[in-house]
């Protein structure tokens, strides 16, 4: 309990101190060796931080993402998870796409292609970078994706994927039959991959959530 109470405090002592300007607090375990050095010059630290400014945070991309999204998809696409496309490609798709940023480093990234005759979207390029695999950023991306697309009064979701369908699954999503697929996207499919197709129904979002709402908050 006492140990709780000292956290408490020095919490609030972080808190109270970034109300007063100071962008970010940290609390940095003195018995490790060179932890001041790994807590400032390493981007996820080895201590505890709270900060006033956006440390971490989900948002549409835009053009100046462009190198982190190809350096967070690049080796989903040297393993043939994903299609790969050039930066002129991926340019044309930009609005498309969101991000995970942690301290100004794309981290994963996600694309939500509506299709707005059929009443609802795609679910694409869902990658995170290695380092930071099992963090939860896919839940993030998918829930911001789902946001987004209830926001645009989609009804319904569908993605093609030749590897992750258990992870889509769980998530709500149920395997469908190509022809469920809008015409418009069928044609674009290359067969040959052996892709599965999955749908997801939506719950239509009430009281006007904003999707480019970025938190500030706590490492």
């Amino acid at each position: 309990m006492t140990c709780l109470k000292h956290m408490h405090h020095n919490i609030s002592y972080m808190k109270n101190t970034c109300k007063v300007g100071v962008q970010r607090v940290h609390i940095i375990d003195g018995t490790l060796g060179g932890a001041l050095l790994l807590e400032l010059f390493t981007r996820d630290g080895v201590g505890t931080m709270v900060a006033s400014d956006v440390y971490e945070g989900t948002r549409s991309a835009r053009a100046a993402d462009l190198p982190g999204i190809r350096r967070v998809i690049q080796p989903l696409e040297e393993s043939g998870a994903l299609i790969r496309r050039t930066n002129e490609e991926l340019l044309k798709q930009l609005d498309s796409f969101m991000v995970v940023e942690r301290d100004g480093s794309i981290i994963a990234c996600a694309a939500l292609i509506p299709f707005f005759d059929n009443n609802c979207g795609e679910v694409a390029s869902i990658a995170v970078s290695p380092e930071c695999r099992g963090q939860g950023q896919g839940d993030k991306l998918l829930d911001f994706i789902e946001k987004k697309a209830s926001l645009l009064r989609l009804e319904k979701l569908f993605l093609l994927t030749t590897r992750a369908a258990d992870w889509f699954v769980r998530r709500g999503f149920t395997e469908c039959s190509i022809e469920s697929i809008p015409a418009e996207r069928r044609k674009q499919i290359n067969l040959s991959r052996g892709s599965k197709y999955y749908m997801k129904k939506l719950q239509m979002e009430e009281g006007g959530i904003s999707i480019n709402k970025i938190a500030s908050g706590s490492r």
